[in-house]
């Protein structure tokens, strides 16, 4: 969502943005949609593309949780997990591989 046509989670990106494909308004139509529960953001400490922030930001628009098994979220909210991985950039998955998929595996389970 934060690089769709090049358009970035930044301050002129709000809710009420006139674009309705920026990440802003993406992020409150999946939300307001209730057609996913849970979602896991995770993003690299030295990614110049998409800077912690702006995913912070984003998963704020998605019903950012206060913690990693948080249930205090209203009914039909999405609960939204944030993470940020220390010295990645751009491609955690690659970067940080083993770190990802451990992190992946236990957001699944």
């Amino acid at each position: 969502l934060m690089q769709t046509h090049g358009h970035f989670m930044d301050e002129s990106d709000g809710e009420d943005s006139l674009d309705p494909w920026s990440p802003a308004a993406m992020a409150t139509r999946i939300r307001e949609s209730q057609s996913i529960e849970q979602c896991k953001i995770v993003v690299g400490s030295d990614d110049k593309m998409s800077s912690p922030e702006q995913a912070h930001r984003l998963a704020s628009l998605l019903g950012l949780s206060t913690g990693p098994n948080s249930l205090e979220h209203e009914e039909h909210e999405i609960l939204c997990s944030f993470k940020i991985i220390e010295g990645c950039g751009h491609a955690v998955p690659m970067e940080e591989m083993r770190l990802w998929r451990e992190d992946l595996l236990s957001f699944l389970n």
